[in-house]
């Protein structure tokens, strides 16, 4: 395929963010803005947020461009109702990566390599009020494992430490941590790309974890195949459509320096702990590079970045693992308000075999990071807080309905976990069919047809017991209250009554 075939900015960052700012997702400061008070300003808007001059070098920077389902949807083409579907269609059509060669590559229209390298002259910032140092959070890591090569994607925060070295967070669980220490066994150095200034179905990829090639899982998640450029210093394959790319390595020393703290996405900061250097060879950029940050880690959880990925991945999971297990339920939401998909609502038929909200509850307790899950009657909105709230305090008894399972593995920096593990809760807020007492039916706003079909409410009632609504109905009535004075007149005549279900009936009928 050569450069003319290929559109570079069809997943580019600055192209989805126009995209946005036209929808009115995204408020666009012009005026010039001080690094120190970007997180303020990106905090407070419930929107993205695009600086046009931001720092003392007057840079473009964006943050928040996944900050809401919404926006998340736009980046992937369809309504918000429609995420879910459109990741498992993508998931099951692969697609592949691709390599074009440096010149063709927009991310390296600029490259700075030796003196040049200066990271002081990008936008790392401070994020959190106690945060160790300023950073870059936007950034995703690309590796190959010098053993097996194996392809790597991941998401990193990055630490600024000087003109040319970062400290990146190598403390969680991940094969980029398993492939670095055995680097470090070797005493070899192990090279990294860090692209900045992504589209969010690269985070996607790096936040997931699936088997197979993870270049690959990028193109898959983005529905298309991704073109990558090697890296100029260290021959590690990139995306060629990022906005920045930085290039160099962890070095063989190994754990040595202290990272944080930093703002972590559970809510809490995360205290400081050592971590790699990570030495830059590297800058490459487009010429109009737009700087990207993430919203991390901040008080109201619904607009941190990672909450709409990690739903999204949740909710595909859950899906995943309800079929497996023969459950076809009605919808799954992942709350938006806690981190990484952890409390799960599931709703399902009424009609469904006795026990399956347990199975449901047991099937999802099974997935990592999973710790709570609300089942309810599928004629509850499961995205609706209030109706959700409803089912829990008239159909949940927690004497009769709460599960509680203890001694599973704990997610890192989880604060709930102790010895190593966490509890799981699961709450059966289901009722079943709703029976034939209107006492346990919903009420609904009346919906009146208004043609009509009898003269009068006595004709209406030979007929059979109806409600009042019924017998607007049947005399085509948009007011009522005329109805009520031809009840009256049936009540003075001793013939009216109330059938089992408070319809209006009469005691007899005429032939």
């Amino acid at each position: 395929m050569s450069a003319h075939d290929i559109d570079f900015d069809r997943f580019r960052l600055r192209r989805l963010v126009e995209q946005l700012t036209e929808l009115g997702e995204v408020e666009v400061h012009d005026e010039p803005v001080a690094l120190a008070d970007l997180s303020a300003i990106i905090e407070a808007s419930p929107k993205g947020v695009l600086f046009r001059k931001a720092g003392p070098e007057q840079v473009e920077l964006v943050a928040g461009v996944m900050g809401s389902r919404r926006r998340v949807a736009v980046a992937l083409g369809v309504e918000e109702k429609d995420t879910v579907r459109e990741y498992e269609r993508r998931m099951a059509n692969p697609q592949q990566h691709f390599e074009v060669p440096s010149a063709d590559a927009p991310v390296h229209q600029v490259v700075l390599t030796g003196d040049d390298i200066d990271l002081t002259k990008l936008p790392f910032h401070l994020q959190h009020d106690l945060d160790g140092g300023p950073y870059i959070s936007s950034a995703i890591d690309f590796s190959i494992d010098p053993a097996n090569g194996r392809h790597n994607v991941g998401c990193r925060r990055l630490m600024l430490r000087g003109r040319q070295h970062l400290t990146t967070n190598l403390t969680s669980p991940s094969d980029l941590k398993l492939t670095y220490r055995a680097c470090i066994e070797r005493g070899d150095r192990l090279p990294i790309s860090f692209a900045v200034g992504s589209h969010p179905t690269s985070y996607l990829a790096a936040t997931s974890r699936r088997p197979g090639d993870e270049f690959d899982l990028l193109a898959t998640l983005r529905g298309a195949p991704v073109p990558m450029v090697r890296g100029v210093t260290n021959g590690i394959p990139a995306p060629a459509d990022a906005e920045m790319i930085i290039e160099g390595y962890l070095d063989e020393l190994g754990y040595r320096e202290l990272d944080g703290p930093y703002g972590e996405f559970w809510g809490f900061y995360g205290a400081a702990h050592i971590d790699p250097v990570f030495h830059v060879t590297a800058i490459a950029m487009r010429a109009d590079v737009l700087h990207q940050s993430m919203l991390h880690g901040c008080r109201d959880m619904t607009r941190m970045e990672a909450s709409p990925m990690g739903c999204l991945h949740a909710e595909a999971s859950a899906y995943a693992a309800l079929r497996a297990v023969r459950i076809v339920p009605a919808a799954v939401h992942a709350s938006d308000a806690v981190a990484t998909g952890q409390h799960v609502r599931v709703a399902i038929d009424p009609a469904a075999a006795p026990g399956q909200a347990r199975s449901v509850i047991s099937a999802l307790f099974a997935l990592p990071g999973m710790k709570q899950v609300v089942v309810v009657d599928s004629d509850i909105d499961v995205r609706n807080d209030a109706e959700v709230e409803w089912a829990l305090s008239t159909r949940f008894r927690a004497d009769r309905d709460l599960v509680v399972a203890e001694g599973f593995p704990g997610f890192y920096s989880d604060p709930t976990v102790s010895g190593g593990t966490v509890s799981k809760v699961g709450l059966d807020a289901t009722a079943g069919l709703p029976g034939d007492s209107m006492e346990n039916w919903r009420p609904t706003p009346p919906r009146v047809t208004r043609e009509r079909r009898v003269a009068s409410v006595r004709e209406a009632l030979q007929a059979g017991p109806l409600y009042f609504r019924e017998i607007m109905d049947a005399l085509g009535s948009d007011d009522g209250r005329e109805i009520v004075l031809q009840l009256g007149e049936l009540h003075e005549e001793g013939i009216l009554t109330r059938g089992p279900n408070w319809q209006w009936e009469l005691t007899k009928t005429e032939g």
